[in-house]
């Protein structure tokens, strides 16, 4: 979400994930039949809702695909395998 902001008022970032996707948390640790534990009202990023056919508790499928479509929609292109080691 942070990017996204950034990325409309034109500042320039970089998106550092230690992992090889987008959400791996969701696509590589949770079990298939996880839904978000809130209405997605609650779980939404700044600037784009949910879709209106998502269900009020979006699957592990739909929120994966949502947050991929967020990262696609404001140009957020991680560098994936990435560690931190110290920060200036």
């Amino acid at each position: 979400a942070t990017a996204a902001c950034l990325r409309e008022q034109n500042v320039p970032f970089v998106v550092l994930e230690r992992a090889d996707c987008i959400a791996s948390l969701w696509q590589k640790r949770t079990y298939d039949r996880l839904k978000l534990h809130l209405p997605k009202q609650f779980c939404q990023l700044p600037k784009m809702p949910f879709p209106e056919s998502f269900p009020e508790y979006p699957t592990k499928r739909q929120f994966i695909d949502y947050l991929e479509s967020y990262a696609t929609k404001f140009e957020i292109n991680p560098k994936f395998n990435e560690c931190v080691q110290t920060a200036r």
